[in-house]
């Protein structure tokens, strides 16, 4: 199993490597913006201007934009639909959290 998971990591790694910058952010910086049911998440831009949200404890990654969405339904990227880990608004009963402040954020790592 530990290979196993060395390996995606080492895949990982090797997938995101033309990426401009990856950022940690956490719930403590967002407050109530939070999006999110994970405290912690690294945000990564790719050369191709597609940007995830990435979970490094489980080695998951999950698109933030249409760039994004469109690799992982393709198959080019494995990559879970980010609204598996969004929080309900609960200013807006039956609806998620808001990730525009997160897309934008690593969509500033894109311009660096």
């Amino acid at each position: 199993m530990k290979i196993h998971s060395l390996f995606v990591l080492v895949a990982l790694i090797a997938q995101t490597a033309g990426a401009a910058q990856i950022v940690t952010i956490s719930k403590f910086q967002y407050g109530k913006q939070w999006a999110f049911d994970k405290e912690e998440l690294q945000l990564l831009c790719r050369a191709d201007r597609s940007v995830f949200a990435l979970n490094m404890s489980t080695l998951m990654q999950y698109p933030l934009n249409e760039k994004a969405n469109s690799e992982m339904q393709s198959g080019q990227v494995k990559a879970v639909p980010v609204e598996t880990i969004l929080l309900d608004d609960p200013a807006i009963p039956g609806r998620k959290m808001s990730i525009a402040p997160f897309t934008a954020r690593a969509e500033q790592l894109c311009d660096k």
